[in-house]
């Protein structure tokens, strides 16, 4: 992604999940302009990053093309747990013999003897002996979702508000008016969805 400066240039935002010129629709009185662009763009890049130590993992758009990738398998099991990846987009599936040797071999698994199931894994009737596999496929959890995109920009606008004192808080004890407001890491609300996230994706599955 890339954001206008407002002069002539642009900042890519690849590695936040949220957008310089999103962030701003919070912080209108943000002068505009590259200078403070680039320092927007830090903020978002250091709330994505404490997203990610939350999470466990990161998100990102996968490449557009499959490629292969080696993991083993730990024990003998009829269900084969992959790293995330997009779904339908596993092309072949290997059992890797003598990996890193000068005699390794692969001896592929035909999509007919085994079923994807919902959550991505390969359930396979023989069983997935114990040993190195080689999947080919493309990889990743894919985009944040609008509820990660929308934690970014507010865990932004905490560590913006160290500058200007305008901060998210959480609420307490009561509803309404007379809610007691504090500061935290995450608000009760962010650490749901981050839990939720974190159950959803997990480290398998499809992405």
């Amino acid at each position: 992604m890339s954001d206008w400066t407002g002069t002539g240039t642009t900042i890519s935002a690849a590695a936040a999940y949220a957008t310089v010129a999103q962030l701003r629709e919070y912080l209108p009185q943000v002068p505009a302009g590259a200078t403070y662009d680039a320092l927007l763009l830090s903020v978002l890049e250091r709330a994505t990053a404490l997203i990610d130590r939350r999470l466990g993992f990161g998100f990102a758009t996968p490449a557009l093309v499959a490629t292969d990738k080696d993991f083993r398998n730990a024990r003998t099991t009829d269900t084969l747990y992959l790293p995330a990846y997009s779904a339908g987009s596993i092309t072949h599936v290997y059992e890797l013999a003598a990996k890193g040797s000068t005699s390794e071999s692969t001896d592929e698994v035909l999509s007919t003897d085994y079923d994807v199931l919902d959550d991505g894994s390969l359930y396979r009737y023989s069983g997935w002996p114990a040993g190195w596999y080689r999947v080919t496929a493309i990889w990743g959890y894919g985009a944040a979702p609008a509820d990660i995109v929308q934690i970014c920009l507010e865990t932004a606008i905490n560590l913006w508000g160290t500058r200007d004192s305008r901060q998210i808080s959480d609420v307490i004890g009561v509803e309404g008016g007379g809610a007691v407001g504090y500061q935290r890491s995450w608000t009760n609300k962010q650490h749901e969805v981050l839990t939720r996230v974190r159950a959803e994706y997990g480290q398998f599955g499809i992405a």
